[in-house]
């Protein structure tokens, strides 16, 4: 797949968006959940092309909602919702939209362009958005310490993880992910307590996402910025407490990141918080063990960060999303809405 990709990126679905096959395709499952992980700050100068890569330009955003508009039933969380408990149909062509992690720009840049084009959205964000001085996502952050100085020796407080070696000769980004995965073994409080001495390793006196750096890029939302997302009519869900890799989690470990997300977010926003979104939320990161808990800790559904999964299609803990990012054009906007995408992956075993 990785080498037909830019023949359907770049020919094949452009081809077909030209002449408006994709607009009338219907996605495999009757509807389809589209998911963002932000907006790109017009502050945002000092640019990190890795993690920027999951946002998405502020303009291409609403264009990619005036498709959604004029192509599918845009539908309210609440309707989706509706779907799932009780049964109650969804229109035609129906797609909801979502957006995880819970950064300071969907309300500052994202949610402005939702409004002006009237299209709600599920917002799902971690118990970190519970707490009036938020941070940041502990793995962004730890991506920015590691830029400022090695971790020799802090790195190697942390559990070990099979291949973990082989991964110290490999690029800046092996290395980070590599240490992300043995950090993502600790609890919740261990996991806090060993970035703050990484803080500490790299001489932090300010936070990292002070100037030169956009806030709206970096921080995650307070609380009270979270309720006036909930305010202005979006829907929020949980994505765990921290946002460590599931699988890599003891089933404690996981159990608390997941029931302790709903029962934080709806102590803090005083309404039941329906929905999960599994950090990461794909097969390396997860597993039915995941599933199985975001079922017991009393969610109506989960939701992936894939197209199609192992499990069957109709589980309810086990929704799968489009990802956008960055690179999505229009096109292949189109291509992965319909689910074109997702049958060429599944057609070449991919």
């Amino acid at each position: 797949m990785r080498l037909v990709s830019p023949l359907l990126k770049h020919l094949v679905y452009p081809t077909l968006h030209r002449t408006g096959w994709l607009d009338h395709v219907m996605p495999p499952c009757g509807y389809a959940v589209v998911n963002y992980h932000g907006v790109i700050p017009s502050d945002h100068s000092v640019a990190e092309i890795f993690l920027d890569g999951n946002l998405v330009h502020r303009e291409m955003f609403r264009r990619q909602l005036q498709f959604l508009k004029a192509h599918y039933n845009v539908v309210r969380p609440e309707d989706f919702q509706a779907w799932i408990e009780q049964g109650k149909q969804l229109p035609p062509r129906a797609v909801l939209v979502t957006c995880d992690d819970g950064l300071v720009n969907t309300l500052t840049d994202m949610l402005p362009v939702l409004q002006s084009e009237g299209v709600p959205c599920l917002f799902f964000v971690t118990g970190g958005s519970c707490n009036e001085e938020p941070g940041m996502l502990w793995y962004e952050e730890l991506y920015h310490l590691m830029r400022t100085k090695p971790l020799i020796g802090t790195r190697f407080d942390l559990p070990l993880e099979e291949g973990a070696e082989s991964a110290l000769s490999n690029s800046f980004q092996d290395c980070w992910w590599s240490t992300v995965k043995r950090a993502s073994r600790l609890d919740g409080n261990a996991r806090a307590d060993w970035m703050a001495r990484v803080r500490s390793h790299c001489g932090l006196t300010q936070p990292v996402y002070s100037k030169p750096r956009s806030e709206r890029r970096w921080r995650l939302l307070s609380i009270r910025e979270l309720m006036q997302l909930a305010e202005a009519g979006m829907s929020i869900g949980a994505h765990t407490e921290s946002h460590p890799i599931l699988s890599l989690c003891s089933e404690e470990e996981v159990r608390r990141e997941i029931e302790g997300s709903k029962i934080r977010l709806e102590r803090a926003l005083g309404r039941p918080v329906w929905a999960f979104a599994y950090p990461f939320g794909n097969p390396s990161t997860m597993a039915e063990r995941e599933v199985r808990l975001a079922r017991e800790a009393g969610f109506a559904c989960a939701f992936l960060n894939v197209q199609h999964w192992s499990a069957e299609p109709s589980n309810p803990f086990a929704l799968p999303r489009t990802h956008v990012n960055r690179d999505t054009a229009l096109p292949e906007f189109a291509a992965h809405m319909s689910g074109l995408h997702a049958r060429f992956q599944r057609a070449v075993g991919s």
